[in-house]
């Protein structure tokens, strides 16, 4: 089926086979309830959802009631309408780069919870917060027997932010499929390529980009030196392509995510003290090269996260991979170490919700919105997301870009006392 996707509001017509008309389409799919406007010359034709996939039919024009101006439609209409207050975020990764354990971890901890402003974060339906602590217990009865199972489909997850019982933001975020960066090829079959175009579309089209990267081990053997640098090598092409092609008017935001900081210090006293601010900006050099020079990049930063928790990581042991893991140590991505979740123990990220709300803030802020009461409206959100970030002491290393964050007093006294 065609993908198709228009913009502008919808001329009066008629005749549902107009082709100057302009018809309102919303996704099928609840969770993800995208609108678009389409010519009207698509009427009765199947097209899929840009953003989740999910397939539908564009309607035709049946009467006036549907070919309203924007500023005839209600008020309700008009907010689903307008994206403002809609954050995209897309993630750059290899398989095996802790990816997984990052998106499961974030919708059992932060999601569900109040922050420090009164902002409530939580899924935009009961009945995928019934789904997440189904997932939740799922998932951690696997980290403690053999770890996450590589990704195979694409999800999308859909997280809002409530003021109250109203609904103020919508960030959404697609799970990425690891696969795709290392083993898709320029002669691979067509069922990757397909999945390799919708992969940039979904990057290109996202507010905030994540580039994951495992942290390497402090004395590397030559096997650990080659997958780093690999995995250096793929990201930055990934990041360059989508920035490449980028296409919104606005320029992106970049987080730099140093991953699986827990399979290598027992604290966060320990990893701060291991890695300073040169010594980031020194290992993740290429990437920072290339978001520094990019006119599609506003602001960057260098964010290390933990999923586990300090402490909380085993390596296993023995010769049984992870459960439907690819990869060998033939292979130049394969051979990479499981981590498991120590017995007892639940997790206790680290830093994570830093990340997530650097990307909530700067996903707002690099919107322009065109109504100057959604224009305040948005301003407060961003300034409580502020308060909020600058509150948890975050371990954020800037690299590009002017969001001043008043956090070092708070992160030295966290890193003294740990």
């Amino acid at each position: 089926m065609a993908r198709i996707r228009g913009n502008g509001a919808p001329r009066r017509s008629d005749d549902a086979r107009d082709p100057d008309a302009r018809i309102m389409v919303r996704c099928p799919n609840r969770a993800c309830a995208m609108v678009y406007y389409v010519a009207g010359r698509y009427a009765g034709k199947k097209a899929r959802c840009a953003e989740c996939g999910t397939p539908t039919r564009i309607p035709g024009v049946r009467n006036e009631s549907r070919t309203r101006t924007r500023n005839e439609l209600p008020a309700a209409a008009r907010r689903s309408v307008d994206r403002r207050g809609d954050v995209r975020i897309g993630c750059i990764g290899r398989g095996q780069a802790g990816k997984t354990a990052l998106f499961q971890v974030l919708s059992d901890s932060l999601v569900g919870d109040f922050l420090p402003s009164g902002l409530h974060l939580d899924a935009g339906d009961p009945r995928e917060v019934a789904r997440m602590i189904h997932e939740a217990q799922a998932a951690q009865r696997l980290l403690h027997e053999s770890g996450l199972p590589p990704t195979l489909q694409v999800s999308q997850t859909r997280y809002c932010i409530y003021k109250g019982d109203q609904r103020r933001v919508i960030c959404r975020m697609r799970e990425v499929i690891g696969q795709i960066l290392t083993h898709t090829l320029p002669d691979s079959e067509s069922r990757l390529q397909a999945r390799y175009g919708d992969y940039l579309k979904n990057l290109v089209n996202a507010h905030v980009l994540w580039t994951v990267v495992p942290c390497p081990p402090a004395e590397p053997d030559t096997r650990d030196r080659r997958r780093y640098a690999n995995d250096l090598r793929i990201t930055m092409a990934y990041l360059r392509e989508a920035l490449r092609l980028r296409t919104l008017k606005r320029p992106a935001a970049v987080a730099l995510v140093l991953s699986k900081l827990d399979a290598l210090f027992d604290t966060p006293g320990q990893a701060r003290a291991a890695l300073s601010d040169e010594v980031l900006r020194d290992a993740l050099g290429p990437l920072i090269q290339l978001v520094e020079q990019s006119s599609h990049v506003s602001d960057a930063a260098i964010i290390p996260i933990t999923s586990f928790g300090f402490g909380k990581a085993v390596r296993r042991e023995g010769e049984v991979d992870r459960h439907e893991a690819p990869g060998s140590s033939e292979e130049p991505f394969g051979d990479e170490p499981i981590w498991l979740l120590r017995e007892g123990e639940t997790p206790a990220p680290y830093n994570l919700d830093a990340l997530f709300l650097w990307s909530l803030l700067l996903g707002l802020l690099n919107q322009s919105g065109s109504e100057p009461k959604v224009e305040v409206e948005f301003d407060a959100i961003c300034r409580m997301l502020r308060d909020d970030l600058e509150t948890g002491g975050p371990w954020i290393v800037p690299v590009k870009g002017g969001v001043a964050l008043k956090t070092t007093e708070r992160s030295q006294t966290a890193t003294a006392e740990s």
